[in-house]
């Protein structure tokens, strides 16, 4: 297989993935502490590439959307290369030069090579001839590869890119095929996934070294074998054939919608880019991207006699669909009621729940709720510079999970292998009390 064996520039299809600086080595950098953005931080960071890195530019992937991709610093398990606030010294190799952007992302914005600069753009051309020319068509290393166990952060940037990942082959010596498994939630909840990667070389190189490239992953789960491995669309054909939604949900939604509906005083809702499922961009502040992609519905926002308004504090939340109330769990702006429905399971064991999110609660929560029942009321805590709305998701979980251990920042991450996240956009795109709007030109809210 070769990765330079057919013509990768913009113009002949597809489009080039931008490349910022991942949330992981944010932190590591200290410009993102706790989920929170450091004051003042740098303008610029500077990652220094040796020349091979050429290879590793030439191979940023098309796609039918923009990618954001991020090429590793040297702390993480891929390898990588250092991220410095200061220039680096002029030597031999490739300068990436990140600036920091209005959602407090760094994107990379330029490339040095030697005494002259560069748009991404400008130098993936380049890089695709200069990287044939020198090292010939990049081709898999046969039997080479690269194993790991992700954590969620890793995995939830994978599954973003499309299972595309950057190794520097320089932290891979020796390899092994059984990988150290990391202190982890999947592990800890019973839920592994390992990855592979081949390692790519160019066919002009007679020793046939790896050289450092975007390569994209293939998938072991828990007890398959090295026969049973998937590439990564296979993987998420598989998985995403579990990530059904319920007839049962499905036949309640519009009941439920429609009270919420009246109760909020609209005559539809309105949903943006970013408040649907699996969005990867903010609906609020600069619309930046999402630090993960969207895990379920956000209603924010109808429609009376035409007239776009917020929905209102105080608006009720209630349970689509009977069941158990398996947490109540805090998140950034309330409260998560989390209902299991213990009449929906699948073959392995899994039971759908719903999780009404940023809510407010009122007293202590009964056990077991009926459908239509409140669990609490739409509203935030002080202080949230997002304005008040109704966030649903459905997921598949095991019948024992542990909620209240887990806490929310693990069973909502995309990356968290154990949790199948349902699609609910059908929900919407049928109702007829929804409208789907393509832009946000006209949007209500400014943050």
């Amino acid at each position: 297989m070769s990765i330079l064996s057919r013509e990768r520039n913009a113009e002949f299809g597809g489009v080039r993935g931008c490349l910022r600086i991942s949330v992981t080595d944010m932190a590591a950098l200290k410009v993102r502490i706790r989920g929170r953005h450091r004051p003042n931080p740098p303008d610029l960071f500077y990652q220094k590439l040796p020349p091979e890195g050429i290879a590793l530019l030439a191979t940023i992937p098309n796609a039918d959307e923009v990618l954001t991709l991020s090429i590793p610093g040297d702390d993480s398990w891929r390898g990588g290369w250092p991220f410095t606030a200061n220039p680096p010294e002029f030597t031999t190799g490739l300068v990436v030069i990140y600036r920091l952007q209005p959602d407090c992302r760094y994107v990379a914005v330029a490339i040095r090579d030697g005494g002259n600069e560069y748009t991404l753009e400008e130098f993936i051309k380049i890089a695709v001839g200069r990287a044939r020319d020198t090292f010939g068509n990049i081709e898999i290393i046969p039997g080479r590869y690269v194993y790991a166990v992700p954590d969620k952060e890793e995995w939830g940037s994978i599954l973003r890119d499309y299972g595309y990942v950057a190794l520097n082959p320089e932290n891979f010596r020796e390899l092994h095929q059984t990988p150290v498994l990391p202190l982890d939630e999947s592990k800890q909840y019973g839920h592994v996934i390992r990855i592979r990667a081949p390692l790519y070389s160019g066919d002009k190189l007679s020793a046939r070294s790896p050289l450092p490239v975007f390569s994209r992953v293939e998938v072991l789960r828990d007890g398959d074998t090295e026969s049973r491995r998937l590439n990564f669309e296979e993987y998420k054909k598989e998985r995403d054939g579990l990530a059904v939604i319920p007839g049962a949900i499905a036949d309640c939604f519009g009941e439920w919608l429609l009270r919420l509906t009246k109760e909020s005083g609209f005559d539809k809702w309105r949903f943006r880019p970013g408040m649907a499922f699996g969005d990867r961009t903010e609906w609020w502040g600069p619309r930046g991207r999402r630090r993960t992609v969207h895990e379920g519905l956000d209603f924010v926002e109808g429609f009376i006699g035409g007239e776009a308004r917020l929905v209102p504090e105080g608006v009720p939340a209630r349970a689509i669909a009977p069941g158990e109330v398996a947490a109540v769990l805090d998140d950034y702006m309330g409260k998560t009621v989390v209902v299991r429905h213990p009449s929906m399971t699948q073959p392995d064991g899994n039971v759908f729940h719903t999780l009404v999110s940023h809510i407010q609660t009122e007293g202590t929560m009964p056990p077991f709720v009926n459908k239509g029942e409140m669990l609490g009321r739409i509203g935030k805590r002080a202080g949230i510079h997002i304005r008040p709305h109704l966030h649903l998701t459905g997921a598949w979980f095991p019948a024992d999970f542990p909620f209240a251990e887990a806490g929310i920042n693990t069973i909502m991450h995309p990356g968290f292998t154990t949790a199948i996240l349902a699609d609910l956009n059908h929900l919407i795109r049928t109702n007829p009390l929804c409208v789907i709007s393509p832009d946000d030109r006209e949007f209500l809210i400014d943050g």
